[in-house]
């Protein structure tokens, strides 16, 4: 019973005869005028009735009798009050949650003000802030869930963004540091006879506390910002002589000039911290929040909705990578290329992200992109060819297929099968059975198995038996290496090339620096050249200072190329590999090879740089 049902209750007096007496003869009273009320209620409709067949005839008075039922059967659909008007959103309402909104985003803002005291490079600072930063969308879907899926009749305005956001702030922890010194250094000159006397003294005191930030912790994750590093003047991991200025005052006929040197520990920018998720932690937030399991994928969409940059693989574990099988590169037109984030979006579901790539070569090879029906689907489903008119519905369907063949084959060859899986996609699942009991995908197998299911279906031929070649000529496998001619650079730019294609496909992550963790631009470079013995820590800055500038015509493969993009100065790279290909990890596909022209297209190039020294 809810609390307004006991209210009604508790507030109902005890009654006597007289009282129960009353109550009858108004009962029947309001029986008696319910009567009426319908015979009334019936006569205008008969009357209403016969006004508009007189007006409209038998034809238009049934047209409204199908609109009548078609709203009464929207009306008991969940949710399609949204498109009565039953809870849809007034446009001063949407304006309304729009400003209020703002309210989420400062919100998720105040929670991480505590990072900008933090002594370190400002742009490792940003980063920082913004990996461990709540999106506004988790609270801001929260609100949305309540309205669309919920039914609730509620407004932005109704909750408290400080409120939403506090189970997903992060917590700050310190270390305090009591080894820290300091050296004052005064340099007393006074006159002489002879010309003048210097007197330098050193004085070494210990630093007073202070607090260094070295883990962010969360319900449902942490970030270790450990190591902790001790720097000195200008910055140097080692004491010099290099003493700051303080002050120069006259003592009689002396000048005192004072200088300070001191150690100072602190967050070492020279690395980036992993952030660290626990899914189901997080899920569990979210639930005991009012949100049901069941709709867990809705509800990540609906924060995406709101906050584009939330990296949602990184909780709800869609994103995660398959080491059976390393990814390349589709080589297909935009045509094809529009289609990437509807394939993504239906892999991730599936959490296989990383062949996306791949069925853009299917698709390539199915449609070229040019029909709606753009995977070919309508047969899997038991449908004539290009049933389906729409894009969406034809991929949604198509991974379905692709999937259910991939896990069969998988299943069958107790490994990752992709040439089995593509010629099932085309064949059907029942070829998975036919060539486990003859050794295996071959072509030989395939010419075999069509002509033996043409026999049966009484057709010239069935299926295309080099479907799996047709499919991969238009995809660049990351098995088959480039040739690189050797003694261009003062690295095995070949080396080089092969330990970042073992990780092809990854998707990106902003501030990622191994594998298990995921790559950014520069953590790809990072760590494969630290696999070599070569220093490229930092940022695509970073980068950028620690190599020479080389004129794009002497451009060598094995060269670092780098754009402008999402912040000011070099702020994205890929190491060249020739004919105007480099590999890379980009937001969009992950580690991958891609065009330079088409980065030189959407950015603003800082040109092509060489490593020198180790």
């Amino acid at each position: 019973m809810s609390a307004h049902d006991v209210g009604k209750e508790s507030s109902a007096p005890g009654g006597g005869a007289i009282k129960k007496g009353a109550n009858k003869a108004v009962g029947k009273a309001s029986k008696y005028l319910k009567k009426l009320l319908i015979k009334l209620l019936k006569q205008i409709v008969i009357s209403i009735g016969k006004a508009l067949f007189a007006l409209i005839g038998w034809e238009g008075v049934l047209i409204i009798a199908i609109c009548i039922i078609v709203l009464a059967t929207l009306t008991a659909i969940p949710g399609a009050d949204w498109y009565l008007g039953g809870n849809a959103r007034s446009e001063e309402q949407q304006v309304a949650d729009g400003d209020y909104q703002q309210e989420f985003v400062q919100a998720a803002k105040d929670t991480v003000a505590d990072l900008y005291a933090v002594k370190a490079d400002k742009s490792w600072i940003n980063q920082l802030v913004s990996t461990v930063r709540p999106s506004w969308g988790i609270p801001a879907a929260l609100v949305q869930y309540e309205i669309l899926v919920q039914d609730n009749h509620v407004e932005y305005s109704d909750y408290d963004p400080d409120d939403l956001i506090s189970r997903f702030k992060p917590t700050f922890k310190y270390t305090s540091i009591t080894e820290d010194k300091e050296w004052t250094k005064t340099k007393k000159i006074c006159p002489t006879e002879n010309g003048q006397r210097t007197t330098v003294n050193i004085n070494e005191t210990k630093r007073e506390k202070h607090n260094v930030l070295s883990d962010v912790y969360f319900e449902y994750g942490e970030m270790a910002i450990s190591p902790l590093t001790r720097y000195y003047p200008g910055e140097t991991l080692k004491r010099t002589d290099k003493y700051e200025f303080v002050e120069k005052k006259n003592a009689g006929d002396c000048v005192i000039e004072t200088y300070r040197q001191y150690q100072d520990t602190q967050v070492d920018d020279r690395f980036v911290p992993l952030l660290s998720i626990d899914k189901d932690k997080f899920k569990a937030i979210l639930i005991d929040l009012g949100v049901d399991e069941k709709d867990m994928k809705l509800y990540f969409e609906f924060v995406l909705a709101a906050d584009s940059d939330w990296d949602k693989g990184l909780y709800d574990g869609t994103s995660e990578v398959n080491t059976d099988w390393n990814p390349g590169t589709a080589k297909v037109p935009e045509v094809v290329l529009r289609y990437e984030p509807i394939v993504r979006k239906y892999l991730e579901q599936y959490g296989m992200g990383q062949y996306t790539q791949l069925l853009l070569a299917l698709i390539m090879q199915e449609t070229g992109g040019r029909y709606l029906d753009v995977m070919q689907s309508s047969e899997s489903l038991g449908m004539k060819r290009n049933t389906l008119t729409d894009p969406e519905l034809s991929i949604q369907q198509g991974v379905k297929h692709f999937v259910s063949v991939f896990n069969n084959a998988k299943a069958s060859s107790k490994k990752v099968d992709i040439e089995l899986t593509l010629q099932s996609y085309n064949f059907g699942g029942g070829y998975i059975a036919y060539a486990k009991a003859h050794g295996g995908h071959s072509k030989e197998n395939a010419v075999a198995y069509s002509k033996q299911q043409a026999a049966i279906m009484g057709w010239k031929r069935y299926g295309d038996v080099d479907y799996v070649e047709h499919v991969m000529r238009y995809y660049n496998d990351s098995n088959q290496t480039l040739t690189i001619v050797p003694g261009q650079q003062i690295f095995d730019v070949q080396q080089a090339l092969n330990i970042m294609s073992q990780y092809m496909g990854i998707p990106y992550k902003m501030g990622g620096r191994s594998p298990e963790k995921r790559f950014d631009c520069s953590g790809l470079l990072e760590y494969s050249f630290a696999q070599m013995g070569i220093d490229l820590s930092g940022s695509a800055q970073d980068q950028y200072n620690k190599t020479i500038k080389v004129a794009a015509a002497d451009a060598r493969p094995g060269d670092l190329v780098f754009w402008e993009t999402w912040r000011r100065g070099a702020s994205h790279v890929g190491m060249y590999l020739g004919n105007d290909k480099m590999i890379n990890s980009s937001s969009s596909h992950g580690v991958s090879i891609a065009k330079v022209s088409v980065f030189n297209k959407l950015y603003k190039s800082y040109g092509y740089r060489r490593i020198v020294s180790r």
